[in-house]
């Protein structure tokens, strides 16, 4: 039998770090290169992170990535001994450990510093009303990765999961209710991920395939229906135009030639999910399926 006591988890992936919490945290806030998690009771665990030039020294990283934070931290941060029961968990890092504390919340955290990627990252748990039980922060800490083991990167915030290649960067990211947009771009390519929930609403006075017209701007004539592993689906191609003329006139004025998206409509989960890529160049259709592929909904 299965102890009740025991907390589900859930993958959390952003920007270039990735690890397991329990599935009833929640993101509360998040930047390209931080996030903060919280339970029924507020903040529980907060995440920056950056890639290190030149030398690293751990004291100089605790005082640069702690910036913003003195109305929390104030003078009583102090540096302590790595937690036994997290020294297994982090060894493959050099870490640092901290603590504070004030009137009414403290913490506990750790810098952490990959040889391999040379990323420095600052974590740090949250202690208010509950104390966060030694096996939630270990197994934490034992499934963070600050960098992936091939080319792709890993996407898992609120419901959506994806995977990029990883020499895309992020470029913009939009968390509006209802309607979820990460741009990603290398030199003139770009990838963009939608999403808009629930579904019901959006197709409610639009059908599927004129919210694709209006989304991605582009009339329905050029647009394709289509019944894509077994969703609804709406499809479309551009390339430059045929005459001589009218692609000299795009390349002048630096837009991009070729357009490729898709919108699909998950009926289970009441919504919307889009993949578009552009650039001037052809479009890479087997990444553009694999990003399909693997973009879904939790």
């Amino acid at each position: 039998m299965k102890d009740s006591c025991q907390p589900s988890w859930k993958e959390v992936a952003w920007n270039g770090i990735s690890f397991q919490a329990p599935i009833d945290w929640e993101i509360g806030r998040i930047g390209t290169h931080y996030l903060v998690l919280e339970d029924e009771f507020g903040p529980v665990l907060e995440i920056k992170w950056r890639r290190i030039k030149g030398k690293f020294v751990h004291q100089d990283q605790l005082r640069r990535l702690s910036a913003g934070q003195k109305n929390k931290l104030g003078k009583t941060i102090r540096q302590t001994p790595v937690p036994s029961g997290w020294k297994q968990e982090v060894d493959r890092f050099d870490s640092l450990s901290f603590s504070w504390q004030g009137e009414t919340i403290g913490g506990i955290g750790l810098i952490l510093f990959c040889q391999n990627c040379r990323t420095s990252t600052l974590m740090q748990f949250f202690q208010k009303k509950t104390h966060i039980n030694n096996q939630i922060t270990r197994k934490i800490l034992a499934s963070f990765r600050d960098h992936s083991q091939d080319d792709q990167m890993a996407w898992a915030v609120f419901d959506i999961t994806a995977k990029i290649p990883g020499k895309f960067r992020l470029t913009r990211h939009r968390f509006d209710a209802g309607a979820f947009e990460l741009a990603f771009s290398r030199g003139k390519n770009k990838i963009t991920l939608y999403r808009r929930g629930p579904a019901s609403i959006f197709l409610r006075e639009q059908d599927l395939l004129q919210h694709a017209s209006q989304m991605f701007g582009v009339v329905q004539t050029k647009l394709q229906y289509k019944r894509i592993d077994g969703c609804n689906s709406v499809d479309s191609i551009i390339s430059p135009p045929s005459s001589w003329w009218s692609r000299i006139g795009q390349t002048i004025r630096f837009k991009p030639l070729y357009d490729k998206f898709r919108i699909w409509h998950l009926e289970d989960k009441n919504r919307l999910l889009g993949v578009k890529m552009n650039g001037r160049k052809p479009i890479d259709i087997n990444m553009f399926e694999q990003i399909c592929d693997f973009y879904d909904i939790v």
